[in-house]
């Protein structure tokens, strides 16, 4: 399937969330932030290959954001890592781009 995580996190009001410099918080780039800074989840240290998962995938969300090709084991990671790191409403979108596309 295939994601576009280009667009901006919004708040609970549907407004674009500001991320510094007078742009917008961008979905992409975070995931690729949080998929390159890997290293535990649930406190419990990323087997290696778990960790070049998130390095590929991060490499793909960065090189093509708007037509990200996912398989159903990059999704499980993505709502993985977006679980831990996020707040609900930034996980909540995160899960919502991925449903929309199953």
């Amino acid at each position: 399937m295939k994601v576009n995580f280009d667009k901006a996190f919004s708040d609970c009001f549907g407004k674009e969330i500001n991320g510094g410099q007078g742009g917008c918080q961008n979905i992409a780039e975070t995931l690729c932030t949080q998929l390159f800074n890997l290293s535990t989840l649930r406190g419990t240290p990323v087997p290696a290959e778990r960790k070049y998962q998130a390095y590929k995938l991060c490499q793909r969300i960065a090189a093509n954001p708007r037509e990200v090709e996912l398989t159903t084991e990059d999704c499980s990671l993505l709502k993985e890592v977006a679980s831990e790191t996020y707040s609900a409403g930034a996980y909540g979108q995160v899960v919502d781009l991925i449903e929309a596309n199953v």
